[in-house]
């Protein structure tokens, strides 16, 4: 039988790993001051661009690793991953100080093309991978690896923070681009790692799922879709504009940072509950989490209290991780293991259009001068999150 084939423990702890690689992205949000010292000419329009349209390349990154899945052997897309991971966050060394404005070309075709493709195709290949080996603790192994995620950038962000006195902003990335290759290296050094069960792993009996054509067709993707989009764009905005909203509203940018270690916790325990309650609850009550976040930043912002706006921060952290981690389980669940790895990059269009949502933020933080639109604009993505969540019981969900 395939479970008895296969180290389950050694499947969860690579799959964390490898999670705690992509979290080195999410750096970024305490890269954006640095960077603006750095390269005065640059604005906070232009990094939010980098940091929306990074997750868009994210997902063109998992629909492609779907692809790759079905021509290549796992692990050597789990290969591909590593290098352009590397080459982008490597790459930061050599940006130009003295030409700016190539520096910022330079900095978008790294983070973006390189770096978020690279993680995009990694994220794909190690959850599909991993989640389909525990059948009946889909949400509870998918929270795992997105608070793995969540997790590794407030330990990447503590890194930064030490590192980047003594280095330079500069050389922050190229720093983790270290740490992937070490780190991806080891994990490779399973040659069973990396790979998903061709059989159920709890019964030994085949894998069953309807293929990604049945699920576009149906109600029950395209709300899920949705839900997602509009809690992940929410999460994106708070993310991007965490470290300076704390900056500037008298916060330490590291406290505000702590809005990763509630996405991992979200994303943990959300997907516990989904395993005991199931989608539709879990969809109807994570947005009411962000419309609550949404709340506390609106009025924080409004009287100027940074204990508010980090109240906010943290709540709205919690609900983003539990929006992953349950529509990962969720796709699974619904559409079966059987296409997982094809179905999983589909479903992934939520990061895509969820980044150019997000990509909006900074512009709308430019014309305003302020954070209270950019938090009006959370508030009413989750208010459609909550609609859609409505109708999770006429979809079959």
């Amino acid at each position: 039988m395939e479970k008895d084939k296969r180290n389950l423990v050694l499947v969860v702890i690579e799959g964390l790993f490898a999670n705690l690689l992509f979290g080195s992205l999410f750096v970024w949000t305490m890269l954006r001051n640095p960077l603006l010292d750095l390269f005065p000419t640059w604005n906070e329009g232009m990094l939010s661009v980098i940091f929306g349209i990074h997750n868009l390349f994210i997902c063109v990154g998992i629909m492609l690793g779907g692809l790759l899945c079905r021509k290549l052997p796992t692990r050597k897309v789990f290969c591909i991953f590593i290098a352009l991971a590397v080459i982008g966050l490597a790459g930061f060394a050599l940006l130009p100080v003295e030409k700016p404005t190539l520096a910022y070309w330079m900095a978008f075709t790294l983070f973006c093309i390189f770096a978020a493709f690279g993680v995009g195709i990694g994220i794909n290949v190690t959850q599909s991978t991993t989640i389909p080996w525990f059948p009946k603790n889909s949400g509870a192994i998918s929270g795992a690896l997105y608070m793995a995620l969540g997790v590794s950038s407030v330990i990447m962000a503590a890194i930064a923070q030490k590192i980047m006195p003594l280095i330079g902003v500069k050389y922050i990335l190229p720093v983790f681009a270290g740490i992937v290759l070490i780190v991806g290296a080891l994990i490779l050094c399973d040659r069973k790692s990396i790979t998903a069960p061709e059989k159920e792993a709890a019964t030994g009996k085949e894998l069953e799922g309807i293929p990604p054509r049945e699920m576009l067709s149906s109600a029950a993707f395209w709300v899920l879709v949705l839900w997602n989009i509009c809690l992940r764009t929410c999460g994106l905005t708070l993310l991007d504009h965490a470290a300076s909203m704390a900056s500037a509203f008298g916060g330490l940018a590291l406290t505000a940072m702590l809005i990763a270690p509630a996405n991992g916790l979200g994303s943990l325990s959300v997907g516990v509950a989904m395993d005991r309650l199931g989608t539709r609850k879990i969809m109807f009550w994570d947005a009411i989490l962000m419309i609550i976040a949404a709340a506390f930043l609106c009025t924080g912002v409004q009287s100027g209290k940074y204990i508010l706006i980090f109240i906010g921060l943290v709540i709205g952290g919690f609900s983003y991780g539990g929006s992953s981690s349950s529509y990962a389980a969720s796709v699974k669940n619904r559409f079966g293991a059987k296409f997982y790895t094809q179905n999983f990059a589909f479903s992934n269009l939520a990061v895509g259009v969820a980044a150019l949502l997000e990509s909006t933020s900074g512009s709308i933080l430019d014309a305003t001068g302020g954070y209270l639109m950019v938090i009006v604009m959370v508030l009413s993505l989750a208010a459609i999150a909550f609609v859609l969540s409505l109708f999770t019981k006429k979809a079959k969900l």
